[in-house]
């Protein structure tokens, strides 16, 4: 039986150096809109913060990723 599920949104970027880096975002709010991500992603490539010394110039994907956690033995 599952104990826990964790949801986090990952966003991936790609670079000018044909490179993918990625941004997991943990407890990402529900009501988040394919606009909203997009506009996100956008904003952070427009600013040129993420990236060490390969900004991200592109988006690439945003998918939530779910994580089920069943725990077998505990003390």
């Amino acid at each position: 039986m599952a104990e826990m599920t964790k949801k986090s949104l990952v966003l991936t970027f790609g670079t000018a150096g044909n490179k993918e880096i990625s941004l997991t975002i943990t407890k990402p709010n529900d009501t988040l809109t394919s606009a909203d991500v997009t506009a996100a992603m956008d904003r952070i490539i427009a600013s040129n913060a993420y990236g060490d010394g390969d900004q991200a110039t592109q988006k690439v994907s945003a998918k939530y990723v779910m994580q089920q956690v069943d725990t077998i033995f505990s003390i």
